[in-house]
C-alpha cells in the first residue's frame, strides 16, 4: 500500500489535471474522475488505520468539535414551520419545497454530509473499543 503522502500528492494532481481540462474533453474527464475516486477510496483506508491508533479521548473530543460543527449548520437552517407561516397566512410563495432545497444547498455547502459520515466512523471505531458514547447535548 502507498504512503498516504503519495496518496495525497496523486489526489491533488487528477485535481489539477481536471481543472485544466477543456470542456469538451468528456472521456479524459471521466478517466480522471474514476481514478480521483480510486484514490480516495485509499484515502478513506489510511483514515481508519489511523483512527484505530488514536487513543479514545482525541476521539471523543473530535466527536464533540463534530458534534458542534454539525449544530451549527443545523442553526443556519430556514425554518420551514416559521416559513410556511400560520394555516390562517396566504402561502409563502417559495413554499416548503423551495425551504428543503435551501437547506439541503446550506447543508452541502457547509459540508454537513462529510460531518456526519466522519461522526459514524468514530462512533462506529468507539462502539467497537467498548467506549460509551456521550449523547447530544
Amino acid at each position: 500500500m502507498p504512503d498516504v503522502s503519495d496518496v495525497t500528492a496523486k489526489l491533488a494532481d487528477v485535481q489539477r489535471r481536471l481543472l485544466d481540462l477543456p470542456d469538451d474533453a468528456f472521456g479524459d474527464r471521466y478517466d480522471l474522475l474514476r481514478e480521483r475516486d480510486k484514490l480516495r477510496d485509499e484515502a478513506a483506508a489510511f483514515s481508519e488505520m489511523i483512527d484505530s491508533e488514536r487513543t479514545d479521548d482525541e476521539l471523543l473530543r473530535e466527536l464533540a468539535a463534530f458534534r458542534d460543527q454539525m449544530k451549527s449548520i443545523e442553526g443556519k437552517r430556514i425554518d420551514l414551520v416559521k416559513q410556511a407561516g400560520s394555516g390562517g397566512a396566504s402561502t409563502s410563495e417559495m413554499g416548503n419545497l423551495g425551504g428543503i432545497k435551501i437547506n439541503k444547498g446550506i447543508d452541502d455547502a457547509h459540508g454537513l454530509p462529510r460531518i456526519k459520515a466522519r461522526i459514524g466512523v468514530i462512533k462506529g471505531t468507539l462502539m467497537d473499543r467498548g467506549v460509551e458514547i456521550p449523547p447530544v447535548d
